[in-house]
């Protein structure tokens, strides 16, 4: 043949070997199962669309599973968000908490900018906590 397919004699360049398959640490994906590769999990988390990002903090409740985790520290989340001047720390950590649905223990809140009058933005950064982390899935429709 004359299409580079190695049977005219011309030396064929060879191919990379295919990366390892990475088994995930959140439940619910089909490659779910067993011990993760080192590596494969991770430490932080960053949302950072600040206009809607804290609205997803909730899909962290219930998603890791603690037969893949084990010991592991679980992740740091990072969610930048916005508040108006007359709001707190205290309740931009309310309201990642009404999102979350739980707690948020020992918060570290830190300015990022003034992005308009009356508009900061900031960072809303805490360690998940095995019970927000690997609580139970609820059941019935919301």
């Amino acid at each position: 043949g004359t299409g580079g397919d190695g049977k005219d004699g011309k030396q064929r360049k060879p191919q990379p070997p295919k990366p390892p398959q990475v088994k995930w640490a959140v439940k619910g994906l089909e490659e779910d199962e067993g011990e993760p590769p080192a590596g494969a999990v991770f430490d932080h988390v960053t949302m950072n669309l600040p206009a809607t990002a804290i609205e997803f903090l909730d899909v962290f409740k219930g998603a890791f599973d603690r037969a893949v985790w084990g010991s592991r520290r679980l992740p740091t989340i990072h969610c930048y968000t916005f508040k108006c001047a007359s709001e707190t720390f205290d309740d931009v950590v309310k309201r990642g908490e009404g999102y979350l649905g739980a707690k948020i223990t020992d918060p570290h809140v830190h300015e990022v900018r003034d992005v308009a009058p009356n508009k900061i933005m900031l960072c809303l950064s805490f360690t998940l906590t095995p019970e927000v982390a690997f609580a139970e899935e609820a059941t019935g429709a919301e």
